[in-house]
């Protein structure tokens, strides 16, 4: 059997908008998964399936991978491959399962409910053999039945610590872009915080601290059987239903992999986690699982281990290959944890999630810690070097001029305390959370918290005038013809004037203007190296 993994991740309209430099763990996970059970799996984006560059004839069955908000692109996928392929299977998986009917009605084959290692093995077997009988017994999947009825055999069990262990696909090379792109290394899947909001919610429940739900204590299946039924987790986030309790997978696996692909010509790695440093704290509780957000301390001693090894990667230690990580959960955060942090990542983001500025909001959303730790985590880490970004949602339910005013507030000492970036998100409620009933009700409180992001991260982006950096050529922006620079490790995109053939090349760039929150303009002040040959170049114009 042939497999094709199409990945619709983030295109949201049938095209990727924005982040166009990111390779999701998500479908190389799945091709991985299938490359274990000795099916051949290639990975592609949607745009290069669009574009006529792979032949779909040549595959038997196409594994798409998508989120809630990319089911117009799971749509588009599904139009192409029954064109190219007629009624060969088609499977549906990732976040966007949520959605199983319309993805269903779409006439996606199979949907699989959760995570992919515990379920494509068997519905693999079930393919081989054309046994559509045998798919009743696939745990975790929903399939079209007689007279177009929906059948579901329940939510995927959670991928256990072997299943984790399997090796993700590093067969980047269908990406255009991969060797620009910011590519994703899963450390940790699922999420520590097994708190839940207490906000009364659209059709009533409320949660109120109950042992049950709060008592570490309490074994995980009585935690997860909420007495109203109200997710674990965030109220906005679905990630504790989706994947379950923070899992690490193992330190050769990840090593493994990251050799891999920086020797495929990967330049620029994300250690991928809701929080890394949830790395290995399930190993501090196990047998038990992590499901206390703050407790027990970061495990310092297995990340500092995870580190040492991918910094002693050649290509690493030399800088030719950007390493980079992501989200981190303030209440964490301690002198010992930001020096570490700072001693591989000075330079580079860090991301922390606040929300809200009220400290009864913050607890009522179910978040983790107070804002207390907030401050000191940014405290710590940019005194350590890290470039510390902070995050903020507006129209969330329980917001109003008060929650607006604190919150605006906190953005403003959080700058002064050394946050490089304010980020302010709309409210979206997504299928799997709390919150997914809620209304999205935007007020003069909300455009207050956006419009404060906006002025702090104008000001921000002053302090960028005239500085020098390293980025790679990735693409031509054909509307305001200029080079698409992506700066090293990370920032924000640099446009430049400069001819085509530069496209595949890292440069120095001085920033010279400010054209908006995510993109700056700047001059090329010198070529340093070529990074892509140009057969990959010529892809990368033809698809963007």
């Amino acid at each position: 059997m042939r497999a094709i993994v199409i990945d619709v991740l983030a295109r949201v309209h049938g095209k990727r908008m924005v982040t166009v430099d990111v390779i999701g763990a998500g479908p190389r996970a799945v091709a991985g998964l299938l490359e274990h059970i000795g099916v051949r799996a290639e990975i592609y984006p949607l745009e290069v399936v669009e574009k006529g560059f792979v032949d779909l004839g040549e595959y038997d069955v196409a594994f798409v991978s998508g989120m809630i908000v990319d089911l117009e692109a799971a749509e588009k996928a599904l139009k192409l491959w029954r064109r190219a392929c007629g009624v060969s299977p088609i499977i549906a998986g990732g976040p966007m399962f949520y959605e199983y009917r319309k993805l269903i009605s779409f006439g996606y084959d199979v949907v699989v409910l959760g995570e992919a290692e515990p379920v494509v093995p068997d519905l693999v077997r079930c393919l081989e053999q054309n046994d559509l009988d045998c798919l009743k017994e696939v745990r975790g999947i929903a399939y079209r039945g007689n007279q177009g009825t929906v059948v579901v055999t329940g939510l995927a069990p959670h991928a256990t610590r072997q299943q984790l262990s399997i090796k993700h696909s590093t067969r980047v090379e269908g990406y255009p872009l991969y060797w620009a792109s910011r590519v994703y290394v899963e450390t940790v899947r699922g999420c520590s915080n097994f708190r839940r909001p207490s906000l009364k919610l659209a059709d009533g429940r409320q949660c109120i601290r109950c042992p049950i739900c709060h008592d570490p204590r309490t074994p995980l299946a009585a935690r997860l059987r909420c007495p109203v039924g109200i997710p674990a987790g965030c109220g906005y986030c679905s990630v504790p239903a989706t994947y379950g309790p923070a899992r690490s997978r193992p330190h050769e696996t990840i090593v493994c992999e990251v050799r891999e692909l920086v020797k495929r010509g990967v330049t620029r790695i994300v250690l991928s986690a809701p929080d890394i440093l949830d790395y290995q704290r399930d190993a501090l509780v196990y047998p038990e699982p992590l499901t206390d957000p703050c407790r027990p301390p970061a495990n310092v001693d297995a990340l500092s281990r995870l580190l040492d090894d991918i910094f002693d990667i050649d290509e690493v230690s030399k800088g030719e290959v950007y390493v980079m990580i992501e989200n981190i959960k303030a209440c964490l955060v301690d002198e010992e944890v930001a020096r570490l942090l700072g001693e591989y990542f000075r330079g580079t983001p860090v991301h922390i999630g606040v929300e809200t500025g009220d400290p009864q909001h913050y607890r009522m959303l179910g978040r983790p810690g107070s804002l207390a730790d907030v401050k000191r985590a940014v405290r710590l880490l940019s005194r350590y070097g890290m470039q510390v970004y902070v995050y903020f949602i507006y129209g969330l339910p329980g917001e109003n001029f008060e929650t607006a005013k604190k919150t605006v507030e906190l953005m403003e000492q959080l700058y002064r305390l050394g946050a490089e970036k304010v980020t302010a998100y709309r409210f979206t409620p997504l299928p799997g959370t709390a919150f997914e009933n809620a209304k999205v009700k935007l007020t003069r409180a909300s455009m207050m918290i956006k419009e404060k992001a906006q002025e702090l991260n104008a000001k921000a982006k002053k302090k960028l005038l005239g500085r020098k950096m390293l980025g790679i050529v990735a693409g031509y922006h054909r509307a305001r013809r200029r080079l698409v620079i992506y700066p090293l490790p990370h920032g924000p995109v640099t446009l430049a004037s400069g001819e085509k053939q530069l496209v595949g090349w890292l440069v120095e760039v001085r920033v010279t203007d400010i054209v908006s929150e995510r993109m700056v303009e700047g001059v090329i002040v010198r070529r340093v190296k070529p990074v892509a040959s140009r057969g990959a170049v010529e892809v990368v114009l033809q698809v963007y």
